[in-house]
C-alpha cells in the first residue's frame, strides 16, 4: 500500500514539473524593440559584450571585420569606440542614446583597447 502511494505522489509531481515545459515556447527573433525591452527589464547589452559580439563576427554584416581583423582595425585607427556602438544601433542592439552616453563609448573604449593589449603577441 505505502508502495502505491509513493508511486502515485511521484507520478504526480512528475507530471506536474513537465506539463509546463511543453507549453513553453521559445523566441529567438530580435526586432526594432529589443533595445526598449531590454532597458526595461535590466538587460542592456554591456560594453564587454558589445565587444565580445564584434569579436566574434556579429557585426559583419555592418562591415566590422571579426577576431584579428577588430583587433587589427582598432590598432590602426580603422574602428573606434563609435562605430562599434554605431553599427550595434543599426541592427538593434542597443539605442540611439548610447552613441549620447560618453561613459558608455569610453567604457567600449577600454574593451577594445584591452582586447588589443591582450592580443599584442598575435
Amino acid at each position: 500500500m505505502k508502495r502505491l502511494i509513493v508511486t502515485a505522489l511521484s507520478t504526480l509531481v512528475l507530471a506536474a514539473t513537465l506539463a509546463p515545459a511543453g507549453e513553453a515556447q521559445v523566441t529567438t527573433t530580435v526586432n526594432s524593440s529589443f533595445p526598449a525591452t531590454a532597458e526595461a527589464v535590466g538587460m542592456g547589452v554591456t560594453p564587454f559584450n558589445l565587444v565580445f559580439l564584434a569579436y566574434q563576427g556579429f557585426f559583419e554584416s555592418e562591415d566590422i571585420p571579426m577576431a584579428g581583423g577588430l583587433i587589427s582595425w582598432y590598432r590602426t585607427g580603422r574602428i573606434t569606440a563609435e562605430d562599434l556602438v554605431q553599427a550595434a544601433i543599426n541592427m538593434n542592439r542597443l539605442s540611439a542614446d548610447a552613441l549620447n552616453d560618453d561613459r558608455y563609448i569610453r567604457a567600449v573604449n577600454n574593451q577594445l583597447s584591452s582586447l588589443a593589449n591582450t592580443s599584442s603577441g598575435t
